[in-house]
């Protein structure tokens, strides 16, 4: 598959996102501003994440989706459900405890109305690198386990953002 790809769909408030190919970094930007637009609707039910047919998923991709965890227990909505039927991704998740926070099926779900592409957008600078910032936070903050596994990442980023 190659190049990554996240498409969005929804029905009836709840929101559906699709991850296709190779999901990295470049599409965190346009990711985290479209979950920022969607969560501020007033009608929103839920958020369905499709991984049945992703390749792999980055670190800074995995943190975006813990702030959105994160984002729904806050609204007390119900948990995000992931969907992933691949041994290596699942194998992932668990490692950075998302089956804590979230709810995780391997049954794939079918397109509920026409997905569209959420398109990369130019990244770089000091907004992706805080952005960056902010995704391992997140995965630090799931559990005491991460917060080991990701605190030199965040060091480094806070260095490399720190002004000179």
């Amino acid at each position: 598959m190659g190049n990554g790809q996240i498409l969005h769909g929804s029905h009836n408030g709840v929101e559906v996102l699709y991850y296709r190919g190779d999901v990295r970094h470049t599409l965190c930007v346009a990711l985290d501003r479209y979950l920022q637009q969607l969560l501020q609707q007033p009608d929103i039910r839920g958020f369905v994440i499709d991984l049945t047919r992703a390749e792999s998923i980055d670190s800074t991709n995995l943190g975006i989706l813990a702030r959105l965890a994160k984002a729904m227990q806050k609204a007390r909505l119900p948990k995000v459900t992931l969907i992933s039927n691949q041994p290596d991704i699942n194998e992932l998740l668990g490692a950075v405890g998302f089956d804590d926070v979230f709810s995780i099926v391997d049954k794939p779900v079918t397109a509920w109305d026409e997905p569209v592409d959420i398109r990369p957008l130019e990244s770089g600078g000091p907004a992706n690198g805080r952005l960056l910032l902010e995704a391992h936070r997140a995965l630090m903050h799931l559990n005491e386990e991460n917060r080991v596994k990701f605190r030199d990442v965040v060091k480094a980023f806070e260095a490399e953002l720190k002004p000179s």
